[in-house]
């Protein structure tokens, strides 16, 4: 096409000329388009000026089935056709359907729309249903409709616990612009009651799927009843009976009854023009589905009977810390009732006051006269019940809320570590700094946990792994000293042992983590050397311009900016003191100086100390209730489990032949650092793939002897010495696995 013609050709597709005065009548501009596009080549656009990439992306795909829902095709019209709310059903064909609606409970339950699962059932959408006694539809109106009844009596609940807005939109549920109805004419005793009618219709029939339907009544009954106690601000006792009857019920549904034709629209969403697109999606299993109630049930029975034995602020802090790593993680509305009994309206637990709770949280541990809580208010009792609840949201949620509240925590340091010197008249180097001492050592609680939810969301590579866990050592370290310090002037007094023994606890904590931290450092500098963690851009072709983009990635400044960009939201903390980058480099120097053997050696050490720290903590925890012990060990378990399944693999490493054959021959001492060793290496393929001869004869010859020893250790690690890591029972601590293969 000419550009004249075509510039002919969009000025006629200018708005002017498509619309009236008045805006009101269009012009159908078809035989306009057709002709400005027909010498159009393939990926060039004919657009108006004003039409942008986001319009782009956020246009609807019409006449295409697999993203237009308004778009139904032949296979969805006959499948629509079929739908007959008058057909007479039989019990294979309630059971069948009785079923699917139990998967599109739970897959809407797994963070799925309303539109995608329960609105998806066309018996569920009529809202005139009559269920009587005298009735010439009875499996219908005596049986199908008592358990849709409940099922949205169900569903409503959880809508109105995710409307207390504890878990986020579109992130773990999918709200939508649909007002939902769950059968709204229909009270809890109204649904208690047609269920109870069906059962007493089922137990009348002689029917294999009677009997599976009757499982099914007695798992709605007893999940409804469950719902309603818990969303009373009493009922938790009530509701805990119900969860564990639940999970008493037996599970006798041997088939999946008789596919009814009609009954489910997956393209329902059509009807709800201001809700769409929504794709259709495939529902959970019936296997997973009752998997996914199950632990719904277990998991709400032991988080919320636990709330109810904690007595103390360290027991709910236990709590909390092992729902962060619950795995596989709760489901949100678990998530939202958990955060819902903590805290709600202001008030911890349903009566204790959130500034009462926080003055409380603050005796506990630092043992503060009266008169140094006076900077204790609501803002920051507020930022409290939010580190509580932050261990509650999903994975990605976790971190990002951590980190961005470090500096709510570290503003509140300040300011409180000025009233505590004003609120202390004695000698001001033996200033205990209550308050601030207190907020500092829940900073640090949450720095730590927003750092190491990284690895559990896959957020760091491998090769970036010792340095997470080098400034986490660090970071450790620090909070040790700190609570060593908190020790010394709570041990002065004699009637504060119960706070000195909470300490003691606190510290053998930190103590085990920042030995396994550093064990987990070295280890993972040792694989760096090994070859085993490679950075993306070591791994090339061997072309010049790939030398070339690996030399700029691997050089200092590429380095420094990777180091800022990881540490973005501890480096501008006031405390504890951050560690520069040359600090930094200068610490790996002095590990890349040590044997790689004696890497490991070392990092076996620092494991068996971790172990030592655990078991001082446990014993620090015998004066603690039952449910206090339960909840320590619950909370450490996890890395009792990676100490020691690290130490395991250790010893057998350390242990192998193949790896006492290398260390014998000493191929991993370099006579320089990793580093630098790494980018001659790379400056020599360089120059080989630039043809540049090389002048320096020593360097050539040291090159070469560097390239047979790194050829040596890569032969080791990929044929005779395979390691690789995982998580286990805490997602946030690597184990590493060595496999000798010969």
């Amino acid at each position: 096409m000419e550009a004249g013609h075509l510039n002919n050709s969009l000025e006629q597709l200018s708005l002017e000329s498509i619309a009236t005065s008045s805006g009101d009548v269009w012009q159908d501009i078809t035989e306009l388009v057709d002709r400005g596009t027909e010498e159009l080549s393939s990926g060039q656009l004919l657009k108006h000026p004003h039409f942008t990439l986001f319009d782009a992306m956020t246009s609807i795909e019409v006449m295409d089935p697999r993203l237009d829902m308004g778009m139904l095709s032949q296979e969805d019209e006959e499948e629509i056709a079929q739908w007959d709310i008058q057909r007479k059903l039989n019990l294979q064909e309630a059971l069948w359907i009785s079923l699917q609606m139990f998967r599109c409970e739970m897959t809407w339950h797994m963070s799925a729309s309303l539109l995608q699962t329960i609105y998806t059932c066309n018996y569920f959408t009529q809202y005139s249903t009559e269920s009587t006694a005298e009735t010439d539809n009875p499996v219908r109106d005596l049986v199908l409709y008592p358990i849709l009844i409940g099922t949205g009596l169900c569903c409503r609940f959880v809508w109105n616990e995710y409307g207390r807005e504890n878990v986020f939109r579109e992130e773990d549920v999918h709200f939508g612009a649909v007002s939902p109805q769950f059968f709204d004419e229909y009270s809890q005793s109204d649904a208690l009651r047609l269920l109870d009618t069906a059962k007493t219709y089922l137990e009348q029939q002689r029917e294999d799927a009677a009997e599976q339907l009757l499982v099914l009544v007695e798992i709605r009954r007893h999940w409804l009843q469950a719902l309603a106690w818990l969303s009373s601000d009493d009922g938790s006792e009530r509701a805990l009976e119900e969860l564990e009857a639940l999970q008493q019920v037996e599970w006798r549904i041997s088939e999946e009854g008789q596919a009814v034709r009609g009954v489910f629209d997956r393209k329902c969403m059509r009807r709800y023009p201001s809700a769409a697109p929504i794709k259709p999606i495939e529902l959970a299993s019936l296997t997973s589905s009752r998997q996914t109630l199950l632990q719904m049930a277990r998991d709400l029975h032991e988080i919320l009977g636990s709330l109810q034995q904690a007595r103390s602020v360290e027991h709910l802090m236990y709590i909390f810390q092992a729902v962060a790593i619950r795995s596989p993680q709760p489901q949100p509305f678990v998530r939202s009732v958990v955060m819902s009994a903590f805290e709600c309206d202001g008030r911890v637990r349903s009566s204790e006051p959130l500034e009462s709770f926080a003055r409380r949280a603050i005796l506990e541990v630092a043992a503060a006269p009266a008169k140094a809580l006076s900077g204790v208010d609501g803002e920051m009792a507020r930022v409290l019940a939010d580190w509580f609840r932050t261990h509650c949201q999903n994975g990605p949620r976790q971190r990002r809320i951590a980190l961005k509240y470090l500096g709510m925590w570290d503003a509140m340091q300040a300011v409180a570590e000025q009233n505590d010197m004003n609120a202390y008249s004695g000698d001001p180097s033996q200033n205990p700094f209550w308050t601030s001492s207190w907020i500092y050592h829940m900073k640090l609680l949450l720095l730590e946990q927003g750092m190491l939810a990284g690895v559990r969301l896959a957020v760091y590579l491998d090769y970036e792994l010792p340095l997470l866990f080098g400034y986490l050592s660090q970071v450790l370290e620090a909070h040790v000293a700190h609570i060593d310090r908190m020790l010394s002037f709570v041990a002065r007094r004699s009637d504060q042992q119960p706070r000195a023994l909470q300490l003691l606890r606190w510290r053998a904590s930190v103590l085990a983590q920042k030995e396994l931290c550093l064990a987990e450092w070295l280890i993972a500098h040792a694989c760096e050397r090994l070859s085993v963690f490679i950075a993306p851009w070591h791994k090339h072709s061997g072309s010049v311009s790939a030398l070339e983009a690996a030399l700029r990635l691997d050089s200092e400044p590429a380095r420094r900016a990777r180091y800022a960009l990881r540490l973005r939201a501890a480096c501008m903390l006031g405390s504890p003191s951050f560690m520069s980058f040359e600090g930094w480099a200068a610490t790996v120097a002095q590990l890349d100086e040590c044997r790689i053997a004696g890497l490991f050696e070392h990092a076996s050490g620092a494991l068996l100390r971790a172990r030592k720290a655990l078991d001082d903590g446990r014993c620090h925890s015998s004066c603690l209730s039952d449910p206090e012990l339960a909840a320590w060990e619950a909370a450490h378990k996890p890395i009792y489990h990676a100490v020691l399944a690290n130490s395991v693999s250790l010893s057998k490493l350390l242990q192998s032949p193949v790896f006492a054959a290398a260390a014998t021959a000493e191929l991993d001492v370099t006579g320089d650092t990793a580093q630098r060793t790494r980018q001659a290496l790379l400056n020599a393929d360089l120059n080989a793939a630039r043809g540049t001869p090389a002048t320096n004869k020593k360097r050539l010859k040291k090159t070469k002897r560097e390239r047979q020893w790194r050829d040596d250790v890569n032969k080791l690690v990929s044929e005779k010495l395979q390691i690789s890591w995982t998580t286990g029972k805490h997602p946030d601590w690597p184990i590493y696995t060595f496999i000798d293969t010969l």
